[in-house]
């Protein structure tokens, strides 16, 4: 079936001597993986592959069989062009960082509107802003609702965090409870907009505890959610 949809680029990898396989979240049916034959080597290109960058946003012509196997694309071209996102480093580090959360954490194919607004905005705000270092916090701590593992915020005057429940409450020394500064700032996130700024997670150290927390309960309740590579060059950045 011929469809014309928008699409986030996730990521993709090289496919063959000559071809990629590249990753989408599609506005008409979510996760999409497409083959692109030839597109490494040809010169007459009329799909480039720097259309599909971390978190391009797209719109595309596509072949979806949905069938479970890899689609087919006819034209692509990007909507939205980003103004700073690729001029700015640490900008650009932290839209890798997310693209490899985004693609180790949408498994199903179904589309999902709200998700796919959640990002196309949110990174729209990110290439306009200015003020952005706590970001990527933001934008994890929001995704947990998307994935279904937002935090019961019913007990949230307790001072610990069960990580297995998605629960606050009180300290009881189990490997999973976790207390003190790191539950105080995940606090802090709760119910903010990326123009609030949280003035208790004001340096590189207490960004990459809170990071670290938020990535080990995700690797908890997502199956096969690994550890993002690209982290280290994020810390080395905000360093």
């Amino acid at each position: 079936m011929l469809v014309s949809t928008e699409a986030i680029s996730l990521n993709y990898v090289k496919y063959s001597e000559t071809s990629i396989i590249v990753k989408c979240f599609t506005k008409s049916d979510g996760l999409k993986s497409y083959l692109l034959k030839g597109i490494r080597t040809s010169k007459k290109k009329k799909i480039n592959i720097g259309f599909f960058q971390p978190l391009t946003q797209l719109e595309i012509d596509a072949n979806h069989r949905n069938n479970g196997g890899l689609e087919g694309i006819r034209s692509v071209k990007i909507i939205n062009p980003y103004k700073t996102i690729h001029l700015d480093i640490i900008k650009n580090c932290i839209v890798m960082f997310l693209s490899e959360v985004l693609s180790k954490s949408i498994k199903e194919e179904e589309k999902n509107f709200a998700l796919f607004n959640f990002l196309k905005n949110s990174i729209i705000w990110l290439d306009q802003s200015n003020k952005f270092s706590n970001f990527h916090i933001h934008f994890l701590i929001k995704l947990l609702s998307f994935m279904g593992i937002y935090p019961d915020l019913s007990n949230q005057n307790l001072n610990s965090f069960n990580m297995i429940d998605g629960v606050f409450c009180k300290y009881d020394r189990t490997e999973y409870c976790v207390t003190g500064e790191i539950v105080s700032n995940f606090k802090s996130f709760l119910g903010t907009e990326f123009d609030d700024s949280v003035d208790e997670v004001n340096t590189s150290a207490k960004r990459k505890k809170l990071i670290e927390f938020l990535i080990k309960y995700m690797q908890i309740h997502l199956p096969d959610f690994k550890r993002p590579t690209s982290l280290n060059i994020l810390y080395e950045l905000f360093g």
